[in-house]
């Protein structure tokens, strides 16, 4: 439906006559949508207007306002429409037609005549079409010319510049010309009077045919056969005989025609003919309004042809072109669109657009019959195309219409279902309710328009189907990811309700019918192959359930669904036409079609990388370097988690290869290198480009890659499912920044030998070891001296009676402590507020007031502790072998508590043990570490070589050696840079400083 169309429809059908009452024809809630979205200005104006004119009001004045028009209803309201303003808009534009048959714009008469003379027959003269604006912003009317007897365009000088509304008032009517946010012009009819009515094309386009054929009877009916059916037809239609050999024979030509309101009925006392745009009136005449319009009318693409359906304010007139004997032929619309003129008995005249197209077919062929099949009703006509066949009973071909005789011929036939024929109307009194089609049995002798005669014999097919409302609904299935009896199945199943069975009969029916649903996979251009891919009957798959869709229904009662089990082992996604059918017998209970759209589970649900290995939904992979020379290996499924459905048959494709090949890319870029290799593996230069070396930021280490995997589901090799996924390569001990290398503080003194391996530690930065110990540099192991500390040694006093700390001061036992010292209560329980005791060598004995006690020294403390604890290759603790028994006793011991509790307090001196260690190479992820001072000349002030072994170890100078004027506050501090080189080829740095002092 165009623009023009919608808005002429909409307005035309809320017209009221001055004594009816409004009918709309049919329901505009969309229509009035549609405008208002085209319209955006008008919304509220064009739903205002409804309502009035819905109340059977009608136009009595139209104004200009800025932009558009007021309108005026006969109840006195106003409502105004309005175009979408330009940069210069102005007020609305009015043409009209005036008394003297001249064009006028805004009251002010123009030089051009808008209605032609009248007729010779008295009718009054064509109207011009619409004013309208060219491309170059001027009016241009339509005038008419008397010489050539036709409108003609003349573009005025009238400039249309910023109009965007304009009206035009004729032929009873009012056409709102309005411009939407396009700027392209939208048409708006409005009745003008009381008795107003308006008449449209019901299409852009409405394509009138009519058959004519040359009468040769003799010519064309050459068998007996067709000479005795040709003669029974002429005895039946005596007008035949009316008709010359090789005479032009005419038939049909039926014009389709909307009328608003819906209570305005054409009558003979209507005057209607067909006017050309130019203002040319046809000779074509057209009678016999009759309301509706044939049933094999349609609309395809904007052009009405035949086959659609009837529709109240539709009406159809009977069309007789002239015959031109000269040119021997119909008159036609000449291959252009004409305007349908009515006028009615008032004088009340009214104009369609110009959409209509008559045309003649000239039918050559014979007459043919043959049996088609209908649905079945009590009553039926045999010529009416049924609409779930889309066929007639008796299907007609080149006949002449009305000229033919059809009886049924089979007696039997007759008794069995109460047969009986008025005309072409089948009467069947007896349609049996347990059989799905009938067999009608008839005899047709028809005519052709072209004289030619046929006699057949034809069984006509009447079926019977259970009506329903409802049917199958469309499905969406995802494919199962969880076991049922050990195998991935779901139940697809259907609602009885949505069949919508008015009664119980129809139920049990077909709850008793034998189902039998056919799936079909379609291709990839959505056709249906002949045979189902799977099909499931009541006998084999297709079950019954009560509404959990779980018990087996028993009765129509507890019927509720039905479906089959879908094995995902067995289908593949896709599009999938279903058709189901319920049969009893012969008879068809219901039939229904159905879409199922099966779509695997998404593999962002079903797959996952492994937590521990990603970062950032990035797969951290660390390979194993030692398998390939040169290269990381990974097997990609061990940082995949994958469902069992999924199996092991997978591939993997490089995607950023695959993008480089296909745009041939250049040998130097990343894509060139597939970093899948022949075994399904992730295979990856460590440190080179393709085995050649490489600069370092071309490296493949640390880059991103795009990779796919695509697996198999469900163990059918038909179905396959790809997961993409970013990998990164990385080296398992490298960071950027090296955050995961710790340099404690490193300090030596003038004159010896600093090792400062020991004060460096590592620990892996990424896989399986990720945060454990990492050993960067190795040890050749053998037994040497270490200075401990000997507890059984404290420092003491001059005197030799009390232990001291670091600074000399005897350590003073807390009060708290005393009684575990040895302290008697009565003692402890008379002590002064100033009352001190300080810890010993030996026991010491005490007095406070008259109470005596020995306090344990540190001697006797030492004796306890050394049962239980000792060095072991340098390192105190438990001894070896302790008993249960003598760890218990070691927990329980008081000694052993005061030992732990004093022990940091006091002073020591050191003795020699020996330490034994094993050999301990560097771990197998480090290729090598190196030093090397940070600035060589600053550290040959303070070191014996500017040069650091791989050991870590150097040596500095004496004091006596150095500068006084090159350390700062007595020490120097020098930068060190350490280089972790890995198997990888990735290289960190890591700077720290080293202190020199006495």
């Amino acid at each position: 439906m165009n623009t023009k169309f919608l808005s002429a429809i909409l307005f035309g059908a809320l017209m009221v006559s001055s004594t009816g009452t409004f009918v709309s024809c049919k329901d505009y809630d969309d229509d009035i949508e549609n405008l208002q979205g085209q319209i955006n200005s008008n919304k509220d104006a064009i739903a205002a207007l409804q309502k009035l004119v819905g109340e059977g009001k009608w136009v009595t004045n139209i104004s200009p306002v800025e932009n558009g028009f007021a309108v005026t209803m006969s109840d006195g309201t106003t409502t105004s429409i309005t175009g979408i303003k330009g940069a210069d808009g102005k007020d609305g534009t009015e043409w009209t037609i005036g008394e003297d048959g001249f064009w006028y714009k805004d009251g002010e008469k123009t030089t051009s005549q808008a209605i032609a003379k009248d007729g010779e027959d008295g009718k009054p003269g064509a109207t011009a079409p619409s004013p309208k604006i060219d491309a170059n912003g001027m009016w241009v009317v339509y005038e008419w010319d008397a010489v050539k007897g036709e409108f003609v365009e003349k573009t005025t000088e009238i400039s249309a510049q910023g109009t965007s509304a304009y009206v035009v008032k004729k032929d009873g009517v009012y056409v709102l010309h309005i411009a939407d946010e396009t700027g392209k012009f939208q048409e708006v009819t409005l009745p003008a009077t009381s008795d107003a009515f308006v008449v449209e094309a019901p299409a852009a386009v409405v394509k009138v045919k009519f058959q004519t054929a040359k009468w040769q009877p003799a010519v064309k009916n050459t068998t007996e056969k067709a000479k005795k059916a040709y003669k029974t037809l002429t005895e039946k239609f005596t007008d035949l005989a009316g008709i010359a050999a090789n005479a032009i024979v005419k038939q049909g030509g039926e014009l389709p025609v909307l009328v608003n309101p819906a209570n305005v009925e054409l009558t003979d006392k209507f005057d209607f003919s067909l006017q050309l745009a130019k203002g040319k009136v046809l000779d074509i005449a057209l009678s016999n309004p009759v309301k509706g319009i044939a049933d094999d009318w349609k609309v395809n693409n904007g052009s009405m042809s035949r086959a659609a359906k009837t529709e109240d304010c539709l009406w159809t007139l009977d069309v007789e072109p002239a015959y031109n004997e000269k040119d021997k032929k119909y008159a036609t619309t000449e291959n252009e669109e004409a305007s349908l003129v009515v006028e009615n008995e008032k004088g009340t005249v009214v104009k369609t657009a110009f959409a209509y197209q008559v045309s003649a077919d000239e039918v050559k062929n014979n007459v043919t019959v043959q049996a088609g099949a209908v649905t079945y009703a009590p009553t039926i006509d045999l010529t009416a195309v049924d609409a779930k066949t889309e066929k007639a009973g008796i299907i007609y071909a080149n006949e002449y219409k009305g000229k033919a005789i059809v009886k049924l011929r089979d007696q039997l036939n007759i008794e069995q279902y109460g047969l009986s024929l008025d005309g072409n109307v089948l009467t069947i009194a007896n349609m049996p309710a347990n059989v799905s089609d009938i067999t009608v049995k008839l005899n047709v002798i028809a005519l052709g328009l072209n004289g030619s005669a046929v006699d057949e014999d034809i069984d006509v097919t009447v079926n019977q189907d259970i009506q329903v409302a409802g049917g199958l609904e469309d499905k969406n299935v995802t494919l199962s990811t969880e076991k049922v009896s050990g195998a991935y199945t779901q139940n697809v199943l259907w609602d009885v309700a949505d069949f919508q069975f008015t009664t119980a009969t129809q139920k049990n029916a077909f709850f008793k019918a034998g189902k039998t649903m056919s799936v079909y996979l379609l291709d990839e251009n959505g056709d249906k192959p002949e045979t189902a891919t799977y099909t499931y009957t009541t006998d084999d798959g297709l079950a019954q359930y009560k509404s959990d869709g779980k018990a087996a229904a028993t009765s129509y009662s507890d019927f509720a669904k039905f479906g089959f089990s879908l094995n995902a082992a067995e289908y593949v996604p896709g599009t999938y036409a279903i058709v189901f059918e319920a049969t009893d017998g012969a008879a068809t209970i219901v039939k229904s079609e159905a879409t199922m759209i099966v779509s695997n589970p998404k593999a962002e649900d079903i797959f996952k990388l492994v937590p521990d290995f990603t970062t950032a939904n990035v797969l951290q992979v660390i390979g194993n370097y030692a398998t390939v020379a040169n290269k990381v290996v990974y097997d990609l499924e061990d940082g995949i988690l994958a469902p069992d459905f999924a199996g092991s048959d997978v591939t993997y494709i490089d995607l950023d290869h695959k993008a480089w090949e296909e745009a041939m890319g250049a040998d130097t870029e990343m894509g060139a290198i597939d970093w899948i290799d022949d075994l399904g593996r992730l295979s990856v230069y460590q440190n080179a480009w393709n085995g050649d070396d490489t600069k370092a930021n071309e490296y493949m280490l640390n880059k991103e890659r795009n990779i796919r995997a695509t697996y198999t589901l469900y163990g059918n090799a038909k179905n396959t499912i790809d997961y993409d996924f970013k990998v990164i390569v990385k080296s398992s001990v490298y960071t950027a920044d090296g955050s995961n290398v710790t340099v404690k503080a490193i300090t030596g003194a003038f004159g010896k030998e600093v090792n400062m391996t020991s004060n460096i530690s590592a620990v892996y930065a990424l896989g399986i070891n990720k945060g454990k110990a990492l050993t960067l540099f190795g040890n050749a192991g053998g037994s040497t001296e270490k200075d401990v500390t000997d507890y059984d040694a404290p420092k003491t006093d001059a005197a030799g009676k009390y232990v001291v700390n670091t600074d000399a001061t005897p350590i003073e036992i807390a009060k708290a402590d005393l009684i575990k010292f040895g302290m008697t209560v009565d003692a402890y329980t008379a002590l002064g507020a100033d009352d001190k005791f300080f810890l010993t060598v030996e026991n010491n004995d005490v007095t406070v007031g008259s109470e005596n006690s020995t306090l344990k020294g540190w001697e006797t403390i030492m004796t306890e502790v050394n049962k239980y604890y000792t060095y072991n290759n340098g390192t105190w603790g438990d001894k070896d072998g302790l008993s249960a028994d003598e760890k218990a006793a070691r927990d329980a011991s008081a000694e052993v508590a005061l030992f732990k509790a004093y022990k940091d307090k006091l002073a020591y001196d050191t003795k020699k043990e020996t330490v034994t260690t094993q050999a301990k190479p560097a771990s197998d992820e480090i290729k090598s570490v190196t030093f090397a001072w940070d600035d060589t000349k600053l550290a040959e002030k303070f070191v014996t070589s500017t040069t650091i072994g791989t050991d870590g170890k150097f040596t500095a100078k004496a004091e006596a050696d150095i500068k006084a004027s090159d350390l700062v506050n007595g020490k120097a501090e020098l930068k060190v840079n350490m280089k972790v080189t890995d198997k990888w080829g990735m290289v960190m740095t890591k700077t720290y400083t080293v202190t020199i002092k006495k």
